[in-house]
C-alpha cells in the first residue's frame, strides 16, 4: 500500500487534488486509516492515478475523466475531447476573422451628405417579426417582397420611377418592422396595394446620407451592423443632432453584381 504522499509523487497529483478526487468519487483510496484518516492507495491505481493526471492537464473536464477512469479507455476520451478543441478553435478563428474585417470595414472613410428631397409616394409592405428573431431575415426576404411590389407597381403604370428602398422601424406588441418600397408616379389604389402591401408618401425632407462602396472581394459578416449606417450616426453626433423618431432608409444602386453603391439616409429635417 502507498500513503497519499508516495503516491502522490508517483502520479505527479497533488496531494490536495487526491483529497478533491476522494471526495468527488474520481479516485477513492484503496485504505482510510479509521483513526488517523490517512488515505493510502493500492499499487494497482497508479495506473489510474497517472491517467488522471494526463487527462486532467489536457483539459477534460472532471466529469469526463471519472467516466474514461470508470470506463478504462482514457485514450477514447482524449480523442473526443482532441476533436472538440479543434472544432472550439476553427469557431475562433472564424469569428477572429469575421472581426478583422468588420473593423476594417467600419474604419473605412464613408461620405456622408446633407440633401433636400422632395415629396415621393411609394408602395411598401412589411416585413414583420419579433425584436428577438430580426436576425433571421435575410435579403431573400426582402428580395421577394420586393419582386412582388415591382410587378404591381409596372403592372399599375406607376413606374417606379427611381430605385427601391428598405427600412427598418419598430412594431408593435415587441416586434420589429422591415419595409420594402419602391417610388411610384402617384399614391397607388387600395386595388393595386391590396391588403399586405400599402401606399404612401415620403414627405419633403433634408436627408443625411452615408455613401458606401465595397473596397474588396471580402462579404460582411453577418449581424454586423452596415458601416454606412455607422458612419452615418458618427455624422449624426458629430452635428449634435437629436432624432426623436429614427427611420433608416437603405437603398442599393447598382451597375452590376459587383459595382454599386449602398446608401442610407434618415431625415433630419
Amino acid at each position: 500500500m502507498l500513503a497519499i504522499g508516495e503516491f502522490s509523487g508517483l502520479t505527479g497529483v497533488s496531494v490536495k487534488a487526491l483529497r478533491h478526487y476522494d471526495e468527488k468519487g474520481v479516485l477513492v483510496p484503496a485504505e482510510i486509516d479509521a483513526r488517523s484518516g490517512y488515505r493510502r492507495y493500492a499499487e494497482a491505481q497508479v495506473r489510474a492515478g497517472v491517467q488522471i493526471r494526463t487527462l486532467r492537464d489536457a483539459g477534460l473536464p472532471l466529469p469526463e475523466v471519472t467516466a474514461a477512469v470508470a470506463s478504462g479507455d482514457a485514450a477514447a476520451a482524449l480523442e473526443e475531447h482532441r476533436l472538440r478543441v479543434l472544432a472550439q478553435r476553427r469557431r475562433e478563428d472564424d469569428a477572429f476573422r469575421a472581426a478583422e474585417v468588420a473593423l476594417r470595414a467600419i474604419a473605412a472613410p464613408v461620405a456622408v451628405t446633407e440633401r433636400v428631397m422632395p415629396a415621393q409616394p411609394f408602395l411598401g409592405q412589411a416585413i414583420s417579426v419579433p425584436v428577438e428573431e430580426h436576425e433571421a431575415l435575410t435579403d431573400d426576404d426582402a428580395n421577394r417582397v420586393l419582386g412582388e411590389l415591382f410587378e404591381r407597381v409596372q403592372d399599375a403604370g406607376l413606374g417606379p420611377v427611381g430605385n427601391f428602398w428598405t427600412a427598418l422601424r419598430p412594431g408593435e406588441n415587441g416586434r420589429v418592422e422591415i419595409v420594402c418600397c419602391w417610388p411610384t408616379l402617384s399614391v397607388a389604389p387600395e386595388s393595386v396595394h391590396g391588403s399586405e402591401a400599402f401606399s404612401a408618401v415620403l414627405p419633403a425632407r433634408t436627408e443625411l446620407v452615408a455613401s458606401w462602396r465595397p473596397t474588396g472581394d471580402e462579404e460582411l459578416p453577418e449581424g454586423v451592423l452596415h458601416p454606412a449606417v455607422v458612419a452615418l450616426f458618427d455624422a449624426v453626433g458629430e452635428r449634435r443632432m437629436r432624432l426623436d423618431e429614427v427611420e433608416v432608409r437603405q437603398s442599393v444602386i447598382a451597375t452590376s453584381e459587383t459595382d454599386y453603391t449602398v446608401e442610407v439616409a434618415v431625415t433630419i429635417g
